[in-house]
């Protein structure tokens, strides 16, 4: 990626910056405070889009210079311009930048450091183009003897990375384990698992048929004896109901010369009534009328006599008032008759006694022929036969006994068949823990297999191979000792661990490592930000090594920047020189013809 010029308009120090790059190296100089690494993070604004002094968009005005309210960065490359302005922080031109994941570690070395060995990882793994495709992965657990339907099964977790695998499969792996200890009753170890047989309990088959065979008879004398008892209790039964009803029979039939005696009194009574209603009634004769019946017939009549009532009455209802008239009079005389009147008053009473009478002396016939039935029933009646307590108590007696030994007998059925339920769930046992065991080790076999140990440093160690040798080349270039990253993705510098470098140490590596990443991804660019930390033998090498990298069309664009006292010469004719001075930027050529 070439960037041909880069200019600065209030980015936090960089206040009037307008660099033309004419060569592939840059270095910018100044003092402290003069607005250097504002330009090296400008820079990384407009390619990455991201600040990094503050964390939100609406932030973005604290990135513009003090006392200005505008800011901008615009870079030139070959393709067209790249720009971000502020406070707004709106971008132009983003799909001219390089899509490579490298591209904040090369503007940033120091950032791969930094990173997270899963980012590392991943980065290493894009930028090299190796295979870490679930088939690929696949293709290697198979070779290295992993279960066929385990890792047909785990496949489509790989597409989201080995930590997803590696999880997913220790996960698989402990629910092996609890299902071999809920099968084994005890905790699963690798040695104690292997083998592991479950203790049958003794199981008398015998014993069982014999148990199962008493059982059978015992149930066939149950329910002959169980028949025999109701038999003898319906009998019992109907023994007593035949003599409750011999009993009722006999009560009624013993009440019949009393029925008749009444029977004889209750009739002589109500001749005795009816003679005294008929005195009554020839007494009264047409006396004083009485009573409701005799109203509504002195009304009746008066209503009937009214000529216009009668010549409106038709002639159905007229025949009917005459009737009843009629039949009025028949009964009791004529309504203008004169009779005895305390005759006519006792007269409704002794017809009711006449009447109650009457319905007595029905009742007593009923009683009677009732009576007679029953005398009738006593002697067509055969009492069935007696049947004695003592006799269905011991029948039930019986029952109760053979039931109880039923039971003990049952019991120890089931007990037999506990055992064998037993025997058989521990050859269950015994077959499930190995099944639980193999599953656990099959599934353990690929937690370990997708371990960062396993395939991922396999395929990490083929990655590393190129980009170690391109840190040894490039080492080797600038004549410093060689760094080195390994398959855990620790970074060690002739052997010692990037945590233990100085940090001129550090700057080296960081160095070395974009140069590496800017190669290998073909971005071709860099920043190299505060070389000031080396010494100046330290200093000459590192330009030295730009110097060689820009000079064998190896590197397109390298940013050196740093902390001098003094403009310096430009170091080759493939750099071009600027001086930063209270955040402007002016050639050191310029500077030196003024």
């Amino acid at each position: 990626m070439r960037i041909n010029r880069i200019t600065i308009e209030n980015f936090q120090g960089a206040r009037t910056v307008d660099l033309e790059l004419l060569t592939p190296a840059t270095l910018i100089a100044g003092t402290n405070h003069s607005g250097k690494s504002s330009i090296a993070e400008a820079v990384r604004l407009a390619l990455l889009g991201s600040p990094e002094r503050v964390g939100l968009k609406k932030e973005y005005g604290a990135l513009v210079s003090d006392g200005a309210k505008l800011g901008a960065v615009t870079l030139e490359l070959d393709e067209g311009a790249v720009g971000i302005s502020l406070p707004k922080g709106a971008q132009s031109g983003e799909a001219l930048v390089p899509q490579s994941p490298a591209l904040p570690f090369v503007l940033a070395p120091e950032r791969f450091a930094a990173a997270k060995p899963d980012e590392r990882r991943s980065l290493l793994f894009a930028m090299t183009g190796t295979n870490v495709k679930a088939d690929e992965i696949e293709r290697r657990l198979l070779a290295r003897g992993c279960a066929a339907p385990l890792v047909t099964q785990i496949k489509p977790i790989l597409r989201t990375g080995f930590a997803g695998g590696a999880e997913f499969a220790k996960g698989q792996a402990t629910e092996a384990k609890g299902a071999w200890k809920a099968a084994a009753g005890e905790q699963w170890g690798s040695q104690k698992a292997e083998g592991w047989k479950a203790e049958i309990p003794p199981f008398d088959r015998a014993a069982l048929d014999k148990a199962r065979a008493d059982l059978a008879t015992l149930d066939s004398r149950i329910d002959a004896t169980a028949q025999s008892l109701g038999a003898l209790e319906q009998k019992a039964t109907a023994h007593a109901a035949t003599r409750d009803q011999l009993a009722a029979y006999q009560a009624k039939a013993t009440q019949l010369p009393a029925l008749r005696q009444k029977l004889e009194f209750d009739q002589a009574e109500h001749a005795k009534l009816a003679a005294h209603v008929d005195a009554l009634q020839a007494r009264a004769g047409s006396g004083p009328r009485v009573g409701l019946i005799h109203d509504l017939a002195i009304c009746l009549d008066e209503a009937y006599s009214i000529d216009k009532v009668n010549a409106a009455l038709p002639g159905t209802l007229d025949m009917r008032i005459l009737q009843v008239l009629d039949r009025y009079e028949a009964q009791y005389g004529k309504l203008d008759a004169k009779g005895d009147a305390e005759a006519a008053g006792a007269l409704p009473k002794a017809i009711e006694a006449l009447d109650l009478m009457a319905r007595s002396v029905e009742n007593d016939r009923r009683d009677i022929a009732s009576a007679e039935a029953a005398a009738e029933q006593l002697l067509g009646t055969t009492e069935a036969e007696a049947i004695q307590p003592a006799d269905v108590e011991i029948v039930r007696a019986k029952v109760t006994a053979l039931r109880a030994e039923r039971k003990a007998i049952d019991e120890r059925v089931q007990l037999l068949l506990n055992a064998k339920q037993a025997a058989t769930s521990a050859t269950e046992r015994t077959a499930n823990a190995a099944q639980y065991h193999q599953e656990v080790l099959a599934w353990s076999a690929i937690g370990d297999a997708l371990s960062p140990d396993g395939i991922p440093g396999e395929i990490l160690a083929e990655a590393l191979q190129p980009v170690n040798d391109k840190l040894a080349d490039l080492a080797d270039l600038a004549g410093w000792r060689i760094p080195a990253i390994g398959a855990d993705m620790i970074i060690t510098f002739a052997g010692r661990p990037y945590r233990l470098l100085s940090e001129s140490e550090r700057w080296r590596v960081d160095a070395l490592i974009g140069a590496a990443l800017a190669e290998i991804s073909g971005l071709r660019c860099m920043i190299l930000d505060r070389f000031d930390c080396l010494d100046l033998p330290g200093r000459q090498d590192a330009l030295g090594l730009v110097d060689a990298l820009a000079s064998d069309g190896r590197m397109d664009t390298v940013l050196v920047l740093g902390t001098l006292k003094t403009a310096p010469d430009a170091p080759t004719d493939a750099f071009t020189t600027f001086w930063i001075d209270r955040g402007s930027v002016s050639p050191i050529a310029v500077m030196e013809a003024a």
